[in-house]
């Protein structure tokens, strides 16, 4: 072990390691709480058409040059009263199965930023659904 007789030298080396501790720690705590995220949404894709009612006809949806159909009626209607931008995070997301990253890609948009209309559309969405039922 080599032994240095500056102390500058010494605290620097110190300050590298307890950063390097710092980012390693948060490191490990986004990807536990990416995978928390990961398993408490369930992509509606997944879903069986079993548990959806259709009383009306399919409605297509277009965001960002793709179509989404979308078959229950109840849901079609929740959509159709958020913003263009939660539409497009809301399709995007659990729709086309895409991740923030890539939404925030298409949309040219921060992925924080995407968070904040998801977070915003699934309220409205949950509002919405609670006075229809």
């Amino acid at each position: 072990m080599k032994h240095y007789s500056n102390s500058k030298e010494t605290v620097e080396r110190q300050f590298v390691a307890f950063c390097k501790i710092v980012l390693r720690n948060e490191a490990r705590d986004i990807y536990a709480a990416r995978k928390r995220n990961r398993e408490k949404f369930i992509s509606l894709s997944e879903m069986s058409e079993e548990l959806c009612f259709f009383d009306e006809p399919e409605i297509d949806f277009s965001t960002l040059g793709k179509e989404v159909l979308v078959k229950d009626i109840l849901i079609s209607e929740a959509l159709v009263t958020l913003t263009k931008r939660q539409q497009d995070v809301i399709l995007h997301s659990f729709f086309l199965d895409k991740t923030d990253k890539d939404v925030g890609i298409l949309m040219g948009i921060d992925n924080s930023t995407v968070h904040y209309h998801k977070k915003r559309a699934l309220e409205a969405l949950r509002k919405f659904l609670e006075e229809e039922n």
